[in-house]
């Protein structure tokens, strides 16, 4: 996707994350993306490397093509040098021999690897004059750990290995392909229990014990949720009826307390009430009527 196309996806998410908010994220990983290009912009495959694909061992000079990929004399001189320990021959655009695949200048993620070998290990030829400073050390070591998280291992030779010692690097490459292969078989044997291990949760989720465990606690779930609610549909309605009787209570006690206003004010009906309770014979509390 090329970046003025991603400039517009990018505004477009970000107006629509006013309505959709995870858009915002969107939005936020294609400006980074087109930050990653414009700051570290991914390097281009050589065009040599498309000649290479149609290359036999029946080509004349076809060593000499894969030469014109090298990027440096100590490049060359790897190339070389593996070429020779492992009888290598071109094969649709790589090298092959021994049990060995070579592939050189090949592009991963937003970086190009001087050399590919079994698709497992990196190897890199480092030059002094641009992998002895601070900063380019610091570059290389961000570089590897992006590369080892992906999978890989990583191999770095001195240049000045490959050009006087070619032999040695040769044997380096050994060494580390032996270590990348075994690193590669005990993570693919973690890969495969980690994924029986899911399988087998899987099936165990399906038996009929796991079922009728997990029916029961659903069960029991229900029954204990019923049972709260009751309880709080009962305190509930005591509540209310403890409300309704004390304001009933209340009515009456404003009631009462009216009359006995309305009896102390007029004199004439306090005598015939006070006449009424005498002839009944019922004693009137003043202070609880």
């Amino acid at each position: 996707m090329n970046i003025p196309f991603r400039v517009i996806a990018a505004i477009v998410c970000f107006l629509i994350g006013f309505v959709f908010p995870l858009s915002f994220g969107l939005a936020a990983l294609i400006a980074w993306s087109i930050y990653s290009d414009i700051t570290d912009p991914t390097t281009e495959v050589p065009s040599q490397q498309d000649k290479l694909t149609a290359l036999t061992v029946a080509d004349e000079g076809w060593l000499e093509s894969f030469h014109d990929v090298c990027e440096s004399p100590a490049e060359t001189a790897f190339l070389d040098a593996m070429v020779s320990a492992f009888d290598l021959k071109p094969e649709k655009g790589f090298l092959s021999g021994g049990g060995l695949k070579l592939q050189m200048q090949v592009p991963v993620s937003r970086y190009r690897l001087d050399f590919l070998v079994d698709e497992i290990l990196i190897v890199e030829v480092d030059g002094a004059a641009y992998h002895s400073t601070p900063e380019a050390v610091e570059r290389d070591c961000i570089r590897d750990a992006s590369m080892k998280s992906a999978g890989y291992e990583v191999l770095r030779i001195p240049a000045k290995i490959t050009l006087y010692s070619p032999r040695e690097a040769v044997e380096r490459v050994r060494v580390a392909r032996a270590k990348a292969v075994k690193t590669a078989q005990k993570w693919q044997a973690e890969e495969a229990k980690k994924k029986e291990l899911r399988l087998q949760e899987i099936k165990d989720s399906f038996r009929p014990s796991q079922i009728a465990n997990t029916v029961k606690n659903a069960t029991n779930t229900v029954v204990d949720g019923l049972d709260k609610a009751n309880a709080y549909v009962e305190r509930e309605y005591k509540k209310a009826k403890e409300l309704e009787r004390i304001e009933l209570e209340k009515k009456d006690e404003g009631r009462l307390r009216r009359i006995q206003e309305e009896k102390d004010a007029d004199p004439e009906l306090k005598a015939k009430f006070d006449k009424l309770a005498a002839k009944y014979g019922i004693r009137i509390d003043d202070e609880n009527t």
